[in-house]
């Protein structure tokens, strides 16, 4: 049996670690307005105002566990298989800005997207090279590795989102911020001025 991500841990976690600031607040959409189409999971409000909207993706792989709890006794599983991982945050980029789109289809506040992460393999280094397409070596060297997913695959979908954050799950901490290269001034002061940001030290 799959497992299926406990999604509540991972809402408050994004909640403790990111919206901490004082005056902001999250609230849920209903279950009617979530049952008459696509939402993100919060509003974030400040003083009863909307600011921003907020969708929280858990990335894991839980593919070798699955295939063990699947297995006969003495089956050997597992094997060879391409990295899931840059396709799996592409998938994710690509569904939040359909939640985002359905709500703030003109973007008059910013959408932030955030991902708890549960893949032991996986870090803000790979959502960076997703969106971006580059691998940023040690030196400053940027190497083009994932340009037909960042250039093609989530080409409009990742300029949709204003802000990304990576959430480490089982450690408990925020990895990192990274803006949208293409975010609108106003947006980018905007959020940065609610989380408490320092925009000279955030990844675009």
């Amino acid at each position: 049996m799959a497992r299926k991500p406990q999604e509540q841990p991972d809402l408050e976690l994004a909640e403790e670690l990111v919206f901490g600031p004082p005056g902001l607040a999250l609230e849920r959409f209903t279950h009617a307005q979530t049952v008459r189409g696509k939402t993100p999971d919060f509003r974030v409000l400040r003083a009863c105002e909307l600011v921003a909207f907020c969708e929280v993706k858990s990335p894991r792989d839980d593919w070798l566990d699955n295939l063990l709890e699947a297995a006969t006794p003495g089956e050997m599983v597992g094997g060879g298989r391409s990295d899931p991982i840059f396709n799996r945050i592409a998938r994710h980029i690509q569904k939040a800005a359909s939640q985002f789109d359905a709500v703030n289809p003109s973007r008059e506040v910013p959408n932030i997207l955030l991902f708890v992460n549960h893949d032991d393999m996986a870090d803000i280094r790979d959502l960076r090279e997703t969106v971006t397409g580059h691998f940023h070596a040690e030196s400053g060297e940027r190497i083009a590795t994932m340009t037909h997913i960042s250039d093609r695959r989530i080409a409009r979908d990742k300029y949709r989102i204003d802000l990304y954050a990576w959430l480490d799950a089982k450690r408990k901490r925020l990895q990192g911020y990274l803006f949208n290269e293409a975010a609108q001034p106003s947006h980018v002061r905007r959020l940065c001025t609610l989380l408490g940001l320092d925009h000279s030290v955030i990844r675009h």
